[in-house]
């Protein structure tokens, strides 16, 4: 965590969470970024197949973080049982 001088220590836990936040923000935003445009320049994606990626990556994003999909687990299991794809 990054303190500065004389900072009052519940401040300074608020600033890290706030840089964490957005840092968590802009890497999630670069995947996005880089999803797209492997769909669109390897796989021919345009316009109106782009947003409807968008809309299901945004529907499994939000069940994660609401809670119905527990863990990213989940996701890799699902993943390996259906298409045999794994990550490691």
């Amino acid at each position: 965590m990054i303190k500065k001088k004389g900072m009052n220590p519940a401040l300074a836990r608020m600033t890290q969470i706030r840089k964490d936040n957005m840092l968590i923000s802009a890497a999630g935003k670069a995947n996005m970024i880089i999803s797209l445009m492997v769909l669109h320049d390897k796989f021919g994606y345009g316009e109106k197949r782009l947003n409807k990626f968008i809309d299901e990556y945004q529907k499994q994003l939000d069940a994660y973080n609401s809670g119905y999909v527990e863990s990213v687990k989940d996701f890799t299991d699902v993943l390996k049982e259906e298409c045999g794809i794994e990550l490691k």
